[in-house]
Order: C-alpha cells, then structure tokens, then sequence
C-alpha cells in the first residue's frame, strides 16, 4: 500500500513538478482497514476516499480504497490536498469548532451543511488549477467550469455562490456534488481517525518554512516561462509578498466579533436540557444568543453613491455569513445627522438618505441607542469625520473607503476602532 502511495506520489511529482517539494513532505498514515468478514481482504471505505489530510500534513490511507484507487487518482487527490494546505482553508473555515457535529460528510442538519459547503467552496478554489493543468478530476468532483461559476475565485466568494446552488438542488431532492470529506485540512475539524494514528507532523514553523520554498520554486519557474496554471502563480506572488484582501479581514473580524458574543451563554426555559430531570425537576438548557450587528454608513457629500453602493453588496453579504443569512439588519445613513434605523435583509433594500457634512459620532450614538443594543458596530465611511472620545461599550470596526475626488482622510480613526482600508472600488 505504501508503494502505491509512493507510485502516487511520484506521479504528482511529474505532473506539477513545482510542488514537489511538498508532495514529498507529505506524510503517509495507514488507517485500521475494513475487512470483509468471509474473505478476510481489506474493504474500500467510501468515506476515505479522498484520502484526507490534515493540517500537520499528514495523508490517512484506508488499506481498502488505497488498493481499489489507480496510483493517478491517488496522485490526483494528492495535489489536491496541498491546495488546501498551503491556501490555510483550516484557518479559514467558516465551521465552528464547538459546532455538535461538523463532517463534510454527514447529516446531522446544519452544522454539517456549513462543513459541507465550505468544503466544496473549498474544493472549487483548489480544482480550477487542477483543471488548468490539464489534469482529469475524478467522478463527482465539484469545480467552477462544472458548476458554471466564474474561475480564480476565493473559497469565501465560492461560499455564497454555492449556498444559492446547494439549497436550490436541495429543493429538487437532488444534491449539488456527491459528499466528500478532505479533512480538517479543508475544515480546521480534527477528525476521530487523526487522533488515533497520525502521530506528529510538521510543525507551524515547518510549515511556514515549506511554503516559502514552494512559493519561490514556483516563481523561480515562472521567470523560466514554465506552464503553471495562473492560480498557483497568484498564490505564489501573495505568500512572497503578501497583501490582505478586504474581504477576509472584514470577514474574519465580524465572526470574532460574532463569536464574542454567541459566547456570552445564559440559561433558557425554551428548550429543556438534554440532562435527566431529578426529582421531577427539569433543568434549562444552556443558550447562545445570535450577535445583532448595526451598519452605520457615511453618506455625506464626500463619499459617491457609486462606491457606496459597490461595497454594500458585499458588505452585507459578508455580514449575512457571519450573522447567519435570516437576520435582519439594522442600518444608519448618517451625515451631519443620524436618520432613521432602516431594518433590511438585502443590500439592495437600502435607502442612502443624506449628502451634507459628516459627524460619524451621531451615526454610533444612534446605533448604540438601539434596543437590544448590537453586539458590533461597522462602521462604512471615508473617515472625513469627527470619532467619539471614548471607546463605545461596543466593538466597532470602521471600513474606511477612499475619499471621493478633491477629498483626503484628514483625521485617521480612533485607536480603539478595527479598521479596514478598503480599495478603490469593490
């Protein structure tokens, strides 16, 4: 089994020669295999299939699917599983690690809809460049080019487009791509099998060190005119000079926010605990209430409507995902003066009232007038304004746009404040 891995791997190598350095820092684990009672010979377990990874860079090898699978697919799976290491879709998964049950592969509702979702989000950013190098994918393999969505995408981007796909084959009794679990290098999840076998893997700074090596291996190629698919060599550029997307930061700090305040756990009668009752006594369970996040918007005369309305959609969108999409969402157009609380579920559902002078204190006062008072402020302004003096009792993050022509950021925000300097256009 072990020689088809290293088959496997050697095939990959020639394939996409650039990584081969992290193909050979993957690490082989043999799973306890499923044998068939009256032969005695191992069985191919479904679930192992894509022979998962996790983030210490070891790859779990079912005996029975390991010897069912050609070296080619294996090889496949292989780069596959790179692509999501060195893209971090661990650290990036939306999927609670407190969540009861998250596997890519399940049906214990919700949480594992959101593993599954990520996972293929996930999938699609890596398969593009698989597709690109002219390598054929193996049956049921979700992609951009199958789904008819737009190549080069992050997983986030993906995210969205899928969760419109996946509920609207759900509604047809059909599923959007067969199940299939990479992983906690996907997912961030740890998995059963990984605690009983791994063993050590790479270590953080191991890791660090490797990509580094193939970053430069695959910019080192791409001076010598080598084929390399363009997702490799945009990933390559950023991990050797690194730029942060607006979109990631801003989403990154809405879940904490998110989380800080789905921690905040309290006791409920509506729902019981799962615990016996004693003595006739039923116990409360244990609730964590949904963040309610405010939107204060800078619609003064020098920020345009264009680049306001640019960004809404995907603020709000971004928003959506770590709020949960049904919450409605409490919005403050704000100039001189705050206006009325819109209370919307889309960004087109927006009315942008205003167009004089810009005191972003009234718009935060307004939003931390409301009841119940938000868990977290965003704050969306070109930072032409006045800041409160004090740290407002709430977390606030400020998306700072670029002033309109004639305009600059005379007065930069407030140290207490998160701020995302967002671009140009959205």
């Amino acid at each position: 089994m072990l020689a088809r891995f290293a088959e496997a791997r050697l095939w990959a190598a020639a394939q996409a020669p650039y990584l081969a350095s992290a193909l050979f820092a993957l690490r082989p684990v043999v799973l306890e295999p499923y044998v068939d009672e009256e032969t005695g010979e191992p069985v191919p377990d479904d679930d192992f299939r894509a022979f998962p990874a996790d983030t210490r860079w070891n790859v779990h090898l079912d005996p029975g699917a390991t010897l069912a699978t050609a070296p080619p697919v294996v090889g496949w799976w292989l780069l596959h599983h790179i692509g999501h290491l060195v893209r971090h879709h661990a650290t990036r998964s939306p999927v609670s690690a407190n969540a009861p049950s998250t596997h890519a592969t399940g049906e214990a509702g919700a949480p594992d809809s959101i593993a599954r979702r990520w996972n293929q989000a996930a999938d699609a950013e890596v398969n593009d460049d698989l597709e690109a190098a002219g390598l054929d994918s193996p049956a049921g393999i979700i992609s951009p080019h199958a789904l008819g969505l737009p190549e080069g995408r992050l997983a986030e981007e993906y995210l969205s487009l899928i969760e419109v796909l996946d509920t609207a084959h759900s509604k047809g009794g059909r599923r959007l791509a067969e199940l299939i679990d990479c992983g906690s290098a996907a997912d961030g999840i740890p998995h059963d099998y990984e605690d009983s076998a791994s063993g050590d893997g790479l270590s953080e700074t191991e890791r660090d060190i490797l990509e580094l090596a193939v970053a430069r291996e695959i910019e080192t190629r791409s001076a010598a005119r080598a084929t390399i698919p363009g997702g490799w060599r945009r990933w390559a550029s950023e991990r050797l000079h690194p730029a942060v997307d607006w979109r990631a930061e801003l989403g990154a700090m809405l879940r904490r926010g998110a989380r800080q305040a789905a921690g905040r756990v309290d006791f409920s009668y509506s729902r019981p605990s799962r615990r016996p009752a004693v003595d006739s006594i039923v116990m409360p369970a244990m609730v964590a209430p949904a963040p309610e996040i405010a939107l204060v918007i800078d619609t003064s005369g020098s920020i345009t409507p264009a680049i306001l309305t640019g960004f809404l959609a995907e603020v709000t969108a971004i928003i959506a995902r770590a709020s949960g999409p049904s919450r409605r969402l409490h919005v403050i157009c704000c100039d001189l003066n705050a206006h009325p609380v819109q209370t919307v579920r889309r960004a087109e559902d927006i009315e942008l009232l205003g167009g004089g002078g810009t005191d972003m204190r009234e718009g935060i006062g307004a939003a931390l007038a409301l009841r119940p008072r938000p868990d977290l402020i965003l704050v969306l302004t070109d930072g032409q304004t006045p800041w409160p003096d004090r740290r407002p009792p709430v977390p606030v993050v400020v998306g700072l746009v670029e002033p309109g022509p004639g305009y600059h950021t005379e007065t930069p925000p407030p140290g207490w404040a998160h701020v995302i300097a967002l671009p140009a256009t959205a």
